[in-house]
């Protein structure tokens, strides 16, 4: 191997990168294959520098490449394709380029939409197509299944199906008002999900209506809006969205180390295929609902699952959840 006339410690060469990977047991990068990793934009590109007293240019990176480096070889080497080798990059706070992920994500919510209205524009054409293809294609899933669901056949299959136009109209249409009649099936219907739930519990009665929350939830996720959070949004808003999803995922490992015995029967691929899998979902949810000035929602969810960690970090209730 050439001898490079630079610091070992701050200046790191292609060659010295692959010695270190092969040292740590990752052999299976070549300097063809950094150099696509390169082009892809999954590792930064190498400076060039020069010395006194040589002709030929050098190229490095600095010694954060090296840590880079191994957490992209261990996610390919887990079987990831391109999509999510850049999503575990960009939770994993490394420099990447983030319009593959919003290029997804946003591709996500156009082919959504797209199945909803067949790209209608009007309001009326919209909810018109979300029926029709609710009724032809999806409830006679529901209506001839021959394990029916037993939720569906406890509230009803006109109910069930009502219920579903009512949520996908929010979804697909933000000025989607429903009349008196659907509001009062929603409601006769979310009170039946309530009993059924409360079922095998202490019976609860609330008089709350529920409708106008979920009539709220337009200003967040109704998709036209939802898309148009997702690409205005600033770098710092999505660095937060990132840093409330970590947080939850390392709350929710701590929780889950609380049951040691539960806890073994996870491996780490795993792991890092919840992580991967939730991180497609929550991080854009995140931003949304802060966006839409709610982020007390997440800090309150935060805070929740802080205070349910400090509890059964207890000594004594400790030793009853080891055994379980």
């Amino acid at each position: 191997m050439p001898k490079e006339n630079v610091d070992p410690q701050t200046e790191i060469t292609e060659e010295r990168l692959l010695s270190i990977l092969e040292q740590s047991g990752r052999p299976n990068f070549t300097k063809r294959r950094i150099t696509q990793l390169i082009s892809e934009k999954m590792l930064p590109s190498p400076r060039r520098i020069s010395h006194p007293g040589s002709k030929s240019p050098v190229y490095v990176w600095g010694p954060e490449s090296i840590e880079h480096a191994m957490f992209l070889y261990d996610v390919i080497e887990r079987g990831n394709g391109r999509h999510r080798r850049f999503l575990a990059l960009w939770l994993g706070s490394y420099e990447v380029p983030f319009e593959p992920l919003l290029h997804h994500w946003l591709h996500a919510i156009d082919t959504t939409l797209q199945s909803f209205t067949g790209g209608a524009q009007d309001p009326e054409d919209a909810l018109w197509h979300l029926s029709t293809v609710l009724k032809q294609y999806v409830e006679p899933k529901w209506r001839f299944s021959p394990r029916p669901d037993k939720v569906i056949r406890q509230v009803g299959i006109d109910a069930w199906t009502d219920f579903n136009e009512f949520l996908f109209s929010l979804l697909a249409v933000p000025d989607y008002e429903p009349d008196e009649v659907v509001s009062e099936g929603v409601r006769a219907t979310l009170q039946r999900l309530s009993t059924i739930a409360q079922a095998k519990a202490d019976p609860q009665t609330s008089s709350e209506d529920p409708l106008p929350w979920l009539l709220s939830l337009r200003e967040i996720f109704t998709l036209p809006r939802y898309r148009e959070t997702l690409l205005h949004a600033t770098t710092q808003e999505w660095a937060q969205a990132r840093e409330d999803y970590l947080i939850c995922c390392q709350l929710l490992r701590q929780l889950a180390a609380c049951f040691p015995r539960r806890n073994a029967l996870v491996t780490a691929e795993m792991q890092q295929t919840l992580f991967l899998n939730w991180g497609a979902i929550l991080p854009p949810l995140l931003l949304a609902v802060r966006s839409a000035g709610h982020g007390e929602w997440i800090d309150d969810m935060l805070s929740m699952l802080s205070g349910l960690l400090d509890v059964f970090s207890d000594p004594d209730i400790q030793e009853p959840l080891s055994t379980m």
